[in-house]
């Protein structure tokens, strides 16, 4: 049972960053088998998400055990971490040893309903050393605060 929805919205660009980037992977996914096993530990990391308590997942390592082609894999790790401004965090996938997704989000309760509402993508690296968590989490608290202004415009659109 669903607990939270989680949703992408558009940025102050007009960008659903995390959208296309999830759109993209699962379009290469049908011919690449690392997009694959990327995008199917993605799904399985959103079905936890939208089902565990949120401080549980900061506080804990989370195992996501998937089966791609008959082969098992595993990862082991804090899936969403606190980004120092409440109320936004990233959900964290490492594709490989150098580069690292963040997924920006924020929760917010809205007519009874518990929405984890995704703003941001971006991959950081380690080498060359590009981060770009403070920009993106500071973007998306504005987002936030729009969608406390106009939590209709967000949160019940048709598309939903």
């Amino acid at each position: 049972m669903i607990k939270h929805h989680i949703i992408t919205i558009t940025d102050e660009n007009d960008i659903d960053s995390v959208g296309e980037y999830l759109d993209a992977l699962l379009f290469a996914s049908k011919t690449n088998q690392n997009d694959m096993i990327h995008y199917t530990f993605l799904q399985l990391a959103f079905n936890k998400l939208s089902l565990a308590n949120l401080k549980t997942l900061c506080r804990e390592r989370t195992q996501l055990d998937i089966m791609v082609n008959g082969f098992p894999r595993t990862k082991k790790y804090q899936l969403v971490k606190p980004l120092g401004v409440v109320p936004i965090y990233e959900l964290r996938y490492g594709i490989s040893h150098n580069e690292h997704l963040r997924l920006l989000f924020f929760p917010i309760l809205h007519k009874g309903e518990s929405y984890y509402v995704f703003t941001k993508a971006f991959i950081k690296t380690l080498e060359p050393d590009l981060d770009e968590t403070d920009h993106m989490r500071n973007l998306s608290y504005q987002m936030y605060a729009e969608v406390i202004k106009e939590p209709t415009k967000y949160l019940e659109d048709d598309d939903l």
